[in-house]
């Protein structure tokens, strides 16, 4: 008898004939434990020191694991924000601001121009005219008559409901302690808005020039009347002072008065009168000493200067000359000699005449001059007596004047002031100023968007934050390592990407296990030679047989299984992929096993070993799966068929990977488990839950399996930080030279 069949240990040769149901009669199993293969090793790391703050590493991570969450929750956050901005009732906010100061009046009338008050009270009463009855009709008058249609009026209820509106939605406040005050309107329409604050700006300064205006008309009035009334007592008073001249000889020359004018001109031809009576009584006494001295009025002619003597004496002279020639030669009673005498008697006797005439001329002039003295002096005392009397005249003249001058002054002084107030009436300057005109706002007071944004990041960030908590709490799928270790208590065996992850948004047109075959070096590919590693030295020896178990459906174990196989059978590897699911058989649709001998007919010795395998072309990988006739479910899994097969496939091959069922389900999962040499459990990452991993393990280890660890199965690469820092997809930038596709 053969060594091997008395062993109960299969042979090529009975794989080969189908022989493996005959030896389950003389089965003797084997211990489920090897001593070569150590029992799984849990993890029980020390509870974490307690930090002051957050680790801002794990902040990070969180954020980035349920990015898309928060990104939504901002979303949503913000488009609620803009759905309250768009359908909020808007308030526009427009600001005038007025200024005020004395103005520099042009013309100063005592109970007329007043300088404006600089205490609290005084700017606040002037706040409260500012929206007084009578202001509030002037603003929305001119409102009305700004905004009237061609060819229609506002009625009075029209101009009285906008007037209520104009000053509802008015606030005038002064600015702290300064002059200025600030008229802030608030409205859903941004234009009245505008124009409410500046129309009451514009209107109050306008109905302080009007009332200037009316003060400055009224002062002009009663300058007028008044001038009339001054200018009546001006003529009056100079029409006295004309009369009282004119009646008292007091009227005026260039050099004074008349009287004044007389006596000076009387005294002027007095002494000239008595100047001239001098000279001509000095004349007539040299005349009368020369004839009373004997000289025959020899030097009267000289003394008087006349010229008809001095002819007379030339005369005398050259008859005396011819006489002193003829008397020598005759005697007196010569006829020559006697004419010659006798000329000369008549010539002596002519300057005789002449003088006499002379002396009684001067005589009689000495005689006229001293009349005319004689008169002038009586004139001068009748004008000194005017004189005298027009003296007294003049102090009452001089009374008279001065009130004419006052008259004319107060007239003059009012003139003036009515010329300055007609002028007055067109430069009247308010005792405040706009120093701010209202602009038509374009962003709303309410609501505030820029509030609103403040808000919005607020809000956003707090229902960002708050989504990411609520994920957290409500999350209940394995994501990390520190969910493996920490909570499962199983040692962390690795995570498997999703193929679309892993190749950064190319375009994907192979299968997970096609592309580990078209691209070796890539990421993807790199995961399940991780995992191979993994299983065959975890726990410090080389194991075979690997059983890839989940704990629910649809968690990618038969893919995992698959790529695991392919990539071992393309390093060369000898290795079969056994596919034990025979409800739904995941392994064996990825390879097309559909027709011809299966497992099935294996382990119910209707075919030998190379007739129910399936070898894949592109690795070299065997399969043994199950056609689509074999998943009826009605074919059970024997332990010692299946312990004897993995005896002989273990001489055979050097890894054995074996695809499961659920083991949650399906009671032959547990039974594959506990014959593996290492079991590893796939959990779909963010997806299988604590609990359900938690009840696989449990499974695992009350069947004694060989439980190796926990693998993250289709994890997204992008969020590399969901499975951890600790894990090597943390660090998949930094690789990124290493992989090939």
């Amino acid at each position: 008898m053969d060594q091997s069949k008395a062993d109960g240990v299969p042979n090529q040769n009975d794989l080969q004939t189908g022989k493996l149901t005959d030896l389950t009669k003389n089965y003797d199993p084997l211990p489920v434990r090897r001593d070569d293969i150590p029992p799984p090793r849990r993890v029980n790391e020390p509870a974490p020191t307690p930090r002051l703050l957050p680790d801002p590493g794990q902040i990070l991570m969180l954020f980035r694991r349920y990015l898309k969450p928060f990104l939504a929750a901002v979303i949503l956050t913000w488009i609620g924000i803009a759905i309250w901005l768009l359908l909020a009732d808007k308030r526009y906010e427009a600001q005038s601001t007025v200024l005020f100061e004395q103005a520099l009046e042009p013309v100063e009338i005592e109970g007329v121009n007043s300088p404006v008050p600089e205490d609290r009270n005084a700017i606040d009463t002037e706040i409260r005219l500012m929206k007084s009855p009578e202001m509030v009709r002037r603003v929305a008058s001119a409102y009305a008559e700004q905004n009237a249609a061609p060819g229609s009026n506002w009625t009075e209820e029209e101009i009285e409901q906008l007037g209520n509106r104009m000053q509802g939605s008015l606030t005038i406040a002064r600015d702290g302690m300064t002059q200025l005050v600030n008229l802030v309107s608030t409205s859903s329409d941004p234009e009245f808005a505008a124009a409410t604050a500046n129309l009451f700006a514009e209107q109050y300064i306008q109905s302080q020039i009007d009332m200037k205006t009316g003060s400055t008309e009224s002062a002009s009035t009663w300058l007028e009347d008044r001038l009339s009334s001054l200018e009546s007592d001006a003529l009056q008073k100079q029409a006295a002072v004309d009369r009282f001249k004119v009646a008292n000889g007091l009227v005026s020359g260039q050099s004074g008065t008349l009287a004044d004018q007389e006596l000076s001109a009387l005294n002027q031809q007095l002494a000239a009168a008595r100047a001239d009576l001098a000279e001509k009584e000095g004349r007539l006494r040299a005349a009368r000493t020369q004839l009373n001295r004997g000289g025959g009025g020899a030097d009267v002619g000289a003394a008087l200067g006349s010229g008809t003597i001095g002819s007379l004496r030339e005369q005398e002279s050259a008859v005396r000359a011819e006489l002193a020639e003829l008397r020598p030669k005759y005697g007196p009673l010569h006829p020559m000699r006697v004419e010659t005498e006798n000329r000369l008697e008549e010539i002596q006797a002519g300057i005789q005449q002449e003088i006499n005439r002379i002396i009684s001329s001067l005589a009689a002039e000495v005689q006229t001059a001293q009349s005319r003295v004689n008169s002038l002096s009586g004139s001068r005392g009748v004008a000194n007596s005017r004189l005298n009397v027009a003296g007294q005249a003049q102090t009452q003249l001089n009374q008279l004047e001065q009130q004419a001058r006052a008259a004319q002054s107060v007239y003059e002084d009012f003139l003036e002031r009515s010329s300055q107030m007609s002028a007055a009436r067109f430069l009247q300057q308010p005792d405040a100023r706009i120093v701010r005109q209202a602009k038509v706002p374009v962003l709303p007071v309410y609501p505030d968007y820029r509030i609103a944004i403040a808000l919005g990041l607020i809000l956003s960030l707090v229902a960002g934050v708050a989504t990411i908590a609520i994920f957290k709490y409500l999350s209940r799928g394995v994501m990390t390592k520190a969910d493996v270790e920490r909570t499962l208590k199983v040692q962390y065996a690795g995570a498997i990407p999703n193929l679309k992850s892993s190749v950064r948004g190319m375009r994907i047109t192979d299968r997970p296990i096609d592309y580990v075959v078209t691209h070796p070096h890539s990421l993807f590919a790199e995961a399940f030679r991780n995992l191979r590693m993994f299983l065959t030295f975890s726990g410090g020896s080389t194991s075979q047989t690997f059983a890839i178990v989940s704990a629910l459906p649809q968690e990618g174990k038969s893919t995992t299984a698959a790529c695991l196989a392919r990539t071992t059978a393309m390093n060369g590897v000898r290795t079969i992929l056994i596919d034990t699911d025979f409800r739904r058989r995941g392994a064996s649709e990825l390879f097309g096993f559909d027709e011809g001998a299966d497992f099935g007919d294996l382990i119910n010795g209707r075919c030998a070993l190379d007739d129910a395998l399936l070898t894949d072309p592109d690795s070299g990988l065997d399969i043994l799966g199950v056609s689509a006739r074999g998943t009826t479910g009605s074919m059970a899994l024997s332990e010692k068929m299946f312990d004897l097969l993995l005896q002989e496939l273990r001489q055979r091959y050097d890894i054995i990977v074996i695809d499961t069922p659920p083991i949650l389900g399906i009671a032959e999962a547990r039974l594959v488990a506990r014959l593996a040499d290492r079991v590893l459990l796939l959990t779909k990452w963010r997806d299988t839950s604590v609990k359900a991993a938690g009840a696989a393990i449990d499974m695992l280890e009350s069947v004694d399996a060989r439980l190796s660890g926990v693998a993250l199965s289709q994890v997204d690469v992008s969020q590399y930080a969901s499975t951890g820092q600790e894990d090597v997809f943390a660090y998949t930038k930094r690789f990124r030279g290493y992989y090939v596709g």
